[in-house]
């Protein structure tokens, strides 16, 4: 099973991969990189914030730290057990791809996958009624976590496996913290 999974990582991969070129690669290296999204975080985040109570922001925004802390944590801990070698690291894959970047950790599974899809999930689930354009942090994860996948340093189940945890350690962030702003 786990031979037929690996074999359809690498032709999923392969075939993203192969879209890509040198012309593109600045846009995907400007995605890949968390701090460049941190203007856009504080201007959402004003815009969501503005008409909600002191109470309510240091809430969502402190239990939301501890979230990430919670993903990129759990991350760490999986992939230095799992120790899984990236595809553009994996020496029977040489050549295979085309090569960009370098991470030199491992890769299962991924933390660009898991933050950005617990980060949207969590933050979604507190502002959609009140913030419409907070969905856009649905195309924020999808282009963050794709451009892993563009630059070959994640297999596809990475991305899929690391935006599971996130989905579900932020659902339960969620029911933790309505249930304290509710009390």
């Amino acid at each position: 099973m786990l031979d037929f999974i690996h074999k359809y990582d690498v032709l999923f991969l392969d075939f993203i991969n192969e879209l890509g070129n040198s012309t593109f690669d600045p846009i995907w290296l400007f995605i890949t990189k968390i701090y460049v999204w941190v203007p856009f975080f504080i201007i959402l985040f004003y815009f969501a914030f503005k008409n909600k109570n002191k109470k309510t922001i240091i809430t969502l925004l402190v239990y939301g730290l501890i979230l990430l802390i919670v993903v990129l944590g759990l991350t760490e801990l999986v992939k230095n057990t799992i120790v899984r070698v990236r595809p553009c690291n994996n020496l029977l894959l040489k050549g295979v791809f085309r090569e960009v970047i370098y991470p030199t950790n491992y890769s299962f599974y991924s933390g660009h996958a898991a933050s950005s899809v617990a980060l949207a999930t969590y933050f979604i689930s507190f502002l959609k009624d009140s913030f419409k354009p907070i969905y856009i942090l649905v195309v924020w994860s999808i282009l963050f976590s794709f451009s892993r996948l563009y630059f070959a340093v994640h297999y596809p189940s990475d991305i899929i496996i690391g935006a599971l945890v996130g989905f579900f350690i932020a659902k339960f962030f969620v029911m933790v913290v309505k249930n304290k702003l509710n009390s």
